[in-house]
């Protein structure tokens, strides 16, 4: 096995890997949950990866530090396409994938981003082959994310878009594929042949919308899930975490995860 291979394998040990996203903070700022990441990330410490932004990763040492702590996955770019108000489809990288290492980073997730102007493609592009260009000789696993422009929650756009944003990730070099949850995602999962992990999206009116997406998609051939804004949004953020990973790696069903939820 090379460096990828094992730690690939540290993320998915627990199971099919339920990932909690934290790096929200980056373009929505302080948003509640958040806002004082460091005294509240401990509430994820069974979750299998935390995915967090590299000026994040010091501050939040002390999860990683933990005996079977979650792998630290960390950011290395930054998307003008997640923030409202600003010009669309630009991609920058943060770090270098050297500088996640050194930070402590298990892996590294990018952005691969389509559709605003032929120069910002052209870019997004060429950062993305960077990373993987780094990668490969570090021995750190890429995660790719597909996000269409225009949404991070739940897109509802053409499968077949969103199936080629996946695909491109897949043929620049990603390990790994982080998107959106659509009604056919098990297309999505059939034509990467690599894993993909559905990705939460907004937070929901009720935990049993958030379960329902997690369980929709595993059913439908996801490797595992990435949630965020439904974790540490939640009433009770540690509960619905272990709610998810029962869905995952119980196969508990959404009525069976909502009664957890309320019971704990």
């Amino acid at each position: 096995m090379n460096g990828k291979e094992i730690r690939k394998a540290r993320i998915f040990s627990k199971g099919k890997p339920v990932i909690v996203a934290v790096d929200h903070g980056s373009y929505q700022g302080p948003i509640p949950g958040i806002e004082d990441l460091p005294a509240s990330i401990l509430q994820f410490k069974k979750a299998s990866a935390i995915l967090v932004m590299p000026g994040m990763a010091e501050p939040c040492h002390e999860v990683f530090m933990l005996p079977e702590a979650p792998s630290c996955i960390i950011r290395v770019n930054w998307g003008s396409h997640y923030c409202p108000g600003f010009i669309k489809g630009f991609n920058e990288g943060v770090i270098s994938v050297e500088q996640a290492v050194s930070l402590g980073a298990d892996a590294v997730i990018c952005s691969l981003v389509f559709g605003g102007s032929e120069e910002a493609n052209v870019s997004n592009i060429s950062l993305f082959g960077k990373i993987f260009e780094e990668c490969s000789r570090l021995g750190i696993p890429l995660v790719g994310e597909y996000i269409p422009i225009g949404g991070i929650d739940r897109y509802q756009g053409d499968v077949q878009s969103l199936s080629a944003g996946v695909r491109a990730c897949v043929e620049f070099g990603a390990d790994l594929i982080k998107t959106v949850y659509v009604e056919r995602f098990d297309y999505i999962t059939r034509i990467s042949p690599v894993p993909v992990f559905a990705l939460g999206g907004a937070k929901t009116a009720q935990p049993s919308d958030a379960f329902e997406i997690a369980y929709q998609a595993l059913q439908k051939g996801a490797a595992g899930v990435v949630f965020g804004r439904n974790v540490f949004q939640a009433e009770k953020p540690a509960a619905f975490l272990e709610c998810l990973i029962r869905i995952a790696r119980e196969g508990y069903t959404v009525k069976e995860a909502f009664q957890l939820y309320q019971s704990l």
